[in-house]
Parts: structure tokens; C-alpha cells; sequence
């Protein structure tokens, strides 16, 4: 059996005995838009003490970003993978992350990088449609679960690290870079006469 048909056969398994024995307090559900979806997220992190991982196409909710910044800064191991598309998202919270000392890494083997998932602990998993952006959270349709179970944390995990082994690091790109630039006028060539018409 492949290593992937065997992971997906493990991972089945662990939510059908998951689901036999779970209970309302190991899961809770949200809905968007504004179903403090983002605010539940970052309560969660808030409690993050070994580790967070992180797998999103993008990031950009306000919250969210400050919520996964205030974990590294309690020295909590906090890592993120995002999609290819995002290295040049100018909305994207990931070169403020970056820039905080997180470490941010791009997913650019699959066509998407397209889960959304946040596990905090080895214990807890968020997941759902949600993208970690304003706009999922107070614009779209979506559902996120926050789940409290180390064997489901354990099958995300290991998922999450298969797609961070063929991740390459977060560059950030100054946007600016890509705007022409204005000369001084002391550069700025000047321009030539018009040739006169010669008289007869």
C-alpha cells in the first residue's frame, strides 16, 4: 500500500472512532460571515503553549495575525505554510509575520495549497472552508470546526508536515519595487529642440 493510501486509511479510521465518541465539549462549530469565527480563532491561539502550525492558501484577518504574533512572542514555536499565490498579495499578512520572526514557507508543488488548517498544542485543529482573511470571516459563507482531540491533531499534523518538507521559504516582495520610479529633475534628460524650418 502507498504511503498516501495508507496515511488517508489512517486518518479515516481516526474520525470514524472520533466520531463514535465525540462530545460538545471536543467540538465547536462557527459559521460566517460574522459568526466570531476570527475572534474564537485567536482565543484558541491565545492558549497555544508548545507549538502552532499553520496550513492556509492566505492570511490577512487582523485578529488572527495579531493572535499568531502574541504566540511567538510567549516563545510558542509558531509555523505557517501558505500558498505560491500569496508571495506577491500585497492584503497578505505574510510579510508582517515574517517580519516578526515567524517562520513563513510557500507550498508550490500542488496546484493549491488550498487547507485551512491551524493545530495548536498537538491537541487542538482548526479547520473548515475559512480562509484566516476579513473576508471569510465577515463576507463569505463558511463553516469552521475547532476540535479538541490529540488523535485528529496527530493525522493533521502529520499531513501538514508532508506539505512543509517541500515548502521553500517565504521572500517578501516590496510592492513598491514594482512601481516605475520618479527621477530627480536633475536627472531627468532634457528635451531636444524642435529643429527650426529653414528660411528661403
Amino acid at each position: 500500500m502507498s504511503p498516501f493510501r495508507t496515511h488517508r486509511a489512517t486518518l479515516t479510521l481516526a474520525l470514524i472512532c472520533w466520531t463514535a465518541t465525540a462530545t460538545a465539549q471536543q467540538i465547536r462549530l462557527y459559521f460566517s460571515p460574522n459568526g466570531g469565527t476570527a475572534a474564537a480563532v485567536a482565543t484558541e491561539l491565545a492558549t497555544a503553549k508548545q507549538s502552532v502550525f499553520v496550513q492556509t492558501y492566505s492570511i490577512s484577518e487582523p485578529q488572527i495575525t495579531a493572535a499568531l504574533i502574541a504566540a511567538a512572542g510567549r516563545g510558542v514555536p509558531v509555523r505557517i505554510i501558505v500558498d505560491k499565490h500569496q508571495q506577491n498579495d500585497q492584503y497578505s499578512s505574510a510579510p508582517k509575520l515574517r517580519a516578526a520572526g515567524l517562520r513563513v514557507v510557500t507550498d508550490r508543488v500542488e496546484a493549491l495549497q488550498h487547507n485551512k488548517v491551524i493545530i495548536i498544542d498537538a491537541t487542538t485543529v482548526i479547520t473548515g472552508s475559512m480562509n484566516f482573511t476579513a473576508s471569510g470571516d465577515t463576507k463569505n459563507a463558511e463553516n469552521t470546526l475547532i476540535i479538541h482531540d490529540a488523535t485528529i491533531a496527530a493525522a493533521f499534523t502529520a499531513d501538514w508536515h508532508k506539505h512543509n518538507d517541500h515548502s521553500s521559504v517565504y521572500h517578501v516582495v516590496h510592492h513598491d519595487d514594482f512601481k516605475p520610479k520618479k527621477l530627480p529633475p536633475c536627472l531627468v534628460p532634457p528635451l531636444s529642440p524642435r529643429p527650426r524650418k529653414e528660411l528661403r
